[in-house]
Order: structure tokens, then sequence, then C-alpha cells
């Protein structure tokens, strides 16, 4: 075996073993859209993000008064959610606070067990006073399998091959 062999084989067998080794690269679905932006409910301004995946979806929601103040901690959010196809009856889920209390958002992680329309609202009780807020978020897959993903390196693998063939060829004087 050649030198330049015995340095490339190592290497990708690490490579391999560190891409299969990465849990987060299975895990990442893509970055939550923004559903709400600063939207008024009560006496309160508004902001959602959402991640709504079947399975688990997350709800990311900033709380503002109207002077720009960040809601306090003690405020309580509560995210109802229901089909729009009616399937299952509205539920309740509790979002709780999440971060330092200068730029600290509230996060619910809610249920979701089909996919499709759902019709989300959001009541807000705090110092200031209630609330409300309501949207439709799509539940979707919760993002590509490992054979999409597989699917979708090959092109990379193609062209990566080529290249160590190519630098490993001799080349005619």
């Amino acid at each position: 075996m050649s030198a330049v062999w015995t340095r490339v084989i190592p290497s990708l067998v690490a490579l391999g073993v560190w891409m299969l080794w990465a849990p987060t690269v299975w895990a990442h679905s893509g970055a939550p859209y923004p559903v709400l932006l600063e939207e008024p409910a009560g006496p309160y301004v508004v902001s959602v993000l959402a991640d709504p995946d079947v399975g688990t979806g997350t709800f990311l929601i900033s709380i503002a008064l109207p002077d720009g103040v960040a809601a306090s901690a003690d405020t309580e959010v509560w995210v109802w959610v229901r089909p729009e196809d009616g399937h299952a009856a509205e539920a309740r889920y509790a979002a709780g606070w999440e971060g330092p209390p200068a730029r600290g958002r509230f996060v619910a992680r809610v249920p979701f067990d089909a996919e499709g329309v759902w019709d989300v609202r959001l009541t807000l009780d705090g110092p200031a006073g209630l609330g409300e807020a309501a949207f439709q978020v799509r539940v979707t897959p919760p993002g590509p399998g490992w054979v999409t993903s597989l699917v979708c390196m090959v092109p990379f693998l193609i062209i990566g091959a080529l290249w160590v063939v190519g630098t490993l060829r001799p080349r005619s004087r």
C-alpha cells in the first residue's frame, strides 16, 4: 500500500465514525419560523416563533408591554391547540420561562399527533392584565429521514471519491 493510502484510509474512517456519532446532525429539522410578530394581545405585545412537528412542536413566545419592557417571569402563558379537522378536542399546555430576565422568553412544547392545520390560541395572565392571541400553524413531519440525508450526500461522496482517485493517480510526464 502506498504512503498516501495509509493516510487517506484512516482519515476517511475517522470522518465516517464522526458523522455517525454526531447525534445533532440527525436531529436537525430546521429553524422555527415566525407566526406572530409584535401583535397586540390585551395589554401585551406578542411575538411567536413556531416549529410545529408531528410528535413534539415547539413555540417560542416573547411577550412585552407596549413600552417595550419585557413581561415578567411570573406571567402565566398557556398554549391551546385544536386540530382544524376536529379529530381531537382542544388541549392546553403551559409555557415555561426560559433564559435570563432581560432577554428571556416563554417556551411551550406541544405534542401533535397528526399532520395538518391546527388552531393555536395563547392566553396570557400577568401583572398588566389578561391577553389573548390566535393563529394557525401547519403541522409537518419532523424532518427528512436518514435515507433522504444519504441520498443528498451521494453527489458529494462521488466528487470526493473522484478527487481522491485524481490525487492518487500517477501523472504521466
